[in-house]
């Protein structure tokens, strides 16, 4: 058993570092199925290995910043600056910070199944908290908080490479036109070869949303050859969960990825879906009991530096609402 132990750490660490090869990878999960405490094992390593991660990307949080701006087209970076923040009718002003917490990569851990024959990489990202993960095809995906990414042991090794998202993720695929990569949904699929794309599919939100940056992507809800939608940089797709149908339109698509670089970004978005993102951002309970809120729409950035109270002042612009804490609930309604 000693023996077995040791071979079976020796491939978790390969495992960790991505160079578990095609006979190795059957041998690590033949001993992963074949007795619990491998699983425990596996776990522990996993999240040792995920905290043994957090220093680096806090040390490199700031360059992570520049980077990812840059590439949105944001320009330098600044750590302190007011935007407007334009409303249907009328324009508020609201704070725009960087992050505070980490982007931290926090490494994938399994999801064991009695039903399942293999065991599935899967990232949960928590309340309040964004990561980052690679890919072994070298495609890199930042999951927004409270997000899920899951993918099978074996990917990249068969003919397509193949995800499955429940919240939102900012995904720059690497380039395997022999391969192509499709991220699944309950409702929707999308297949790229390599592109980069904002995709948000919460899953008590009423819509999902495709706002491609670069290159080009199918997007289907259950099949290719029929109801796909062909989509373009700067080009935006949503689908109704309910209707099930789905629409495009023009957009600035960066501005859709803007939360990778600390922004609590809308374009066009109801009060409603915004307190959903204030509650997943700092992890509390919001209860909207407002009718005037469900028609207020507002476009803008929110700083996470904010309070609570001074993001819901600045939103209560026409001083309509009024709001009580109780430790992590928060109750609004109208006056």
């Amino acid at each position: 058993m000693k023996k077995q132990q040791q071979e079976f750490d020796e491939l978790m660490t390969d495992f960790l570092s991505g160079s578990l090869s095609e006979e190795d990878t059957r041998n690590f999960y033949a001993l992963l199925k074949s007795d619990m405490r491998y699983r425990q094992r596996y776990e522990e390593m996993t999240k040792v290995h995920a905290k043994s991660f957090v220093p680096y990307f806090e040390k490199q949080k700031s360059a992570n910043y520049e980077h990812l701006a840059h590439r949105l087209g944001m320009g330098q970076a600044k750590r302190s600056l007011f935007l407007p923040w334009q409303k249907m009718r009328r324009v508020a002003a609201v704070a725009l910070l960087l992050l505070t917490t980490s982007v931290a990569s926090y490494y994938v851990y399994k999801d064991l199944s009695t039903s399942a024959t293999t065991a599935l990489c899967r990232m949960e990202v928590p309340q309040g908290s964004q990561s980052k993960i690679v890919l072994p095809d070298g495609s890199e995906v930042c999951l927004n908080s409270g997000s899920i990414l899951e993918y099978e042991p074996d990917f990249g090794r068969s003919r397509t490479r193949e995800v499955r998202l429940v919240g939102e993720g900012y995904f720059q695929v690497s380039k395997d036109p022999a391969k192509p990569f499709i991220v699944h949904t309950n409702d929707i699929h999308v297949k790229v070869l390599g592109t980069v794309f904002n995709m948000r599919a919460y899953s008590n939100d009423h819509v999902i949303e495709v706002s491609l940056i670069e290159g080009k992507v199918n997007v289907f809800s259950k099949s290719e050859t029929s109801g796909n939608v062909i989509l373009r940089p700067n080009e935006r797709l949503t689908y109704d969960k309910d209707s099930k149908k789905m629409w495009t339109d023009n957009v600035d698509a960066k501005r859709f990825a803007q939360w990778t670089t600390g922004r609590l970004n809308f374009v066009n978005a109801s009060l409603v879906d915004i307190m959903k993102d204030i509650e997943r951002k700092y992890n509390i309970r919001i209860v909207v009991n407002s009718k005037h809120m469900e028609g207020e729409i507002f476009s803008g950035s929110i700083s996470p530096k904010l309070t609570i109270d001074e993001i819901l002042d600045y939103i209560d612009v026409d001083n309509k609402f009024r709001w009580e804490r109780s430790g992590s609930v928060v109750t609004i309604s109208d006056k």
